[in-house]
């Protein structure tokens, strides 16, 4: 049977949350196979813990910590499937049947090039100013496309914006589904003034890549639309 969608799961100095996200993914029919890439943590704990809980996943550790994009091209190498979906290795509220419907809803309709699904945060509810399409890493396309996208130079967290823009340059069709997943804020995570610092420095990122036209274009007009 030929593999339809795998998935990649970046994730760095996450503890066991990636052995939770993981334990979910399995669960997901669709998925043909899960490769899950360390971008160096600070220790091997949790890639040495994946291998021994999950064989049946690629395990990837990188030696030294790239950044998000890095990873994701690294973890392309060992994709066999005809889709991808990309999932951070620190959520939580994963429902493995919405992520099955999400993956059957685009690989059983061939108008529809990608499907985002948005966090679940007060923020991300906000219907004229939709942060998800820009911080949401959750997303299934087309492993060509992304390819593509992965032809201009990225780093750090430009991956996502660098897809959105390739999506809307080629004229794709972007939808958005349901989702329950959450992710914790980088203020909970780092604290305030480091998560305030991530949240510069993650913008900063996008705005380098895309300037801030596409930046307001993509927030107010990119992916309004329910997959159908």
């Amino acid at each position: 049977m030929e593999a339809t969608c795998d998935c990649i799961i970046p994730f760095y100095n996450e503890g066991l949350k990636p052995l939770q996200v993981i334990d979910n993914l399995t669960r997901v029919k669709s998925i043909s196979k899960i490769i899950a890439v360390d971008d160096g943590s600070e220790n091997n704990s949790t890639y040495l813990e994946l291998k021994t809980k999950f064989p049946q996943i690629t395990t990837i550790r990188l030696e030294t910590n790239r950044g998000k994009a890095e990873v994701v091209k690294e973890g392309l190498k060992h994709v066999n499937a005809k889709y991808v979906f990309l999932i951070d290795g620190d959520l939580t509220g994963i429902i493995p049947n919405e992520i099955n419907d999400s993956i059957q809803k685009i690989v059983n309709n061939t108008n529809i090039d990608m499907i985002i699904l948005p966090l679940v945060t007060e923020l991300m509810k906000n219907d004229w100013f939709r942060v998800y399409v820009i911080l949401s890493g959750q997303r299934i396309l087309r492993v060509e496309d992304i390819l593509n996208v992965f032809k201009n130079n990225l780093s750090g967290f430009q991956i996502e914006v660098a897809i959105n823009q390739y999506m809307i340059n080629n004229k794709k069709n972007v939808f958005w589904m349901p989702s329950s997943i959450c992710n914790p804020s980088k203020y909970k995570k780092w604290g305030l003034f480091k998560g305030l610092n991530k949240m510069i420095d993650l913008f900063q990122e996008i705005i380098k890549y895309i300037g801030w036209r596409n930046f307001i274009g993509q927030v107010l007009f990119f992916c309004k639309k329910e997959a159908p």
